[in-house]
């Protein structure tokens, strides 16, 4: 059996496996639960899901995601980030023919995640499944019906990913001025590079928001290296220039997965939010201009080129849509009682 072959069989069955989520086997009966108390100190780990969907299928499938799949899987504890559609700005799409979505999730470890599988489901290991979360009820028959009716423009999925690492932190920056004194002797185009380059501001452009997900191949051992760098140097001035970064993760290798480990590198993902396509691109193409060059500057770049030094291998996916946010919800309780068994 050729790689190709592999991948298409495991692909196809991983989306098998991941539609049926927790519709698949349901409780007949009804199954009311309480919850004990929350479980600390586990290792939070983000699901990241690929869905190729039929032509135009992508707002059907956001919807059945947002309105009915997602007040179900919040209410057994996961928080979800998105589920963003796949854009090829500038480069060509290998699947022209069909949409693509990835969506990202939080849970407060694998254990959780196995938790919030269908009661019966095969993934869910010995945790009980879903309803042994939340119960049965209207709840999770809508979670149900969303669920059915969004695997009516699914057509595949080319990878399910573990990942654990940070969220960025949404968190003020005090970055003092150098109180040095500038005289303006000309415009942008006659800069001399010796030059210092302070800024001054305009107006905000239209937004049109794009989020970025760089893939990196890493020297192995050096995730919890990169992200420091990343958190304390890079990130800062991509702040204050207007980019949002939103999480960093490394890849790990558990059931139900596609990634293989390699014993030669780790593999992270990068996810930021930048106001439209232009803005990506001033930022990769001179950052510098829109954020001056001082000592902030200086330390983005050389934290961005340590970074560099441990990467073997790149590449970006661009992505349009909303971060969810996990909004506030009132989801009342039925007008019953129990009585213990």
């Amino acid at each position: 059996m050729n790689s190709t072959t592999r991948l298409l069989i495991l692909s196809l069955a991983i989306t098998c496996l991941f539609a049926t989520q927790t519709g698949s086997q349901i409780a007949a009966q009804e199954s009311a639960v309480r919850n004990d108390a929350p479980r600390v100190g586990q290792q939070e780990i983000v699901m990241m899901r690929h869905a190729y969907l039929e032509p135009g299928g992508y707002e059907r499938w956001y919807r059945n995601s947002s309105e009915g799949v997602w007040p179900w899987f919040e209410r057994i504890g996961a928080i979800i980030l998105g589920d963003f559609q796949v854009i090829y700005p500038v480069t060509a799409s290998e699947t022209p023919e069909r949409e693509e979505a990835l969506r990202f999730a939080r849970y407060a470890s694998y254990e959780h995640w196995q938790s919030t599988r269908g009661s019966n489901a095969e993934n869910s290991g010995d945790t009980g499944g879903s309803t042994a979360l939340a119960g049965n009820g209207p709840l999770l028959d809508g979670n149900n019906a969303a669920l059915a009716d969004r695997r009516q423009v699914l057509t595949g999925s080319k990878e399910a990913v573990f990942m654990q690492g940070y969220m960025a932190e949404t968190r003020p920056v005090f970055r003092p001025g150098t109180n040095e004194s500038f005289n303006r002797v000309r415009g942008s185009q006659g800069q001399n590079d010796s030059d210092p380059m302070p800024v001054r501001y305009g107006t905000p452009e239209p937004q049109d928001e794009i989020l970025v997900l760089q893939y990196r191949k890493i020297k192995k051992g050096t995730f919890e290296e990169v992200h420091l760098l990343s958190r304390n140097g890079t990130w800062p001035y991509l702040e204050k220039i207007g980019a949002r970064p939103v999480g960093q993760w490394k890849i790990v290798y558990v059931p139900y997965s596609t990634p293989v480990e390699s014993d030669d590198y780790d593999e992270i993902y990068t996810l930021t939010r930048f106001a439209s396509l232009e803005h990506y691109q001033a930022v990769q193409e001179n950052a510098v201009t829109l954020g001056g060059d001082g000592p902030d500057y200086d330390a983005a770049v050389d934290s961005f080129q340590r970074v560099n030094a441990f990467t073997q291998e790149s590449s970006v996916r661009f992505m349009k849509g909303p971060l969810w946010g996990s909004p506030p919800i009132h989801i009342p309780t039925l007008d019953e009682r129990y009585q213990a068994n």
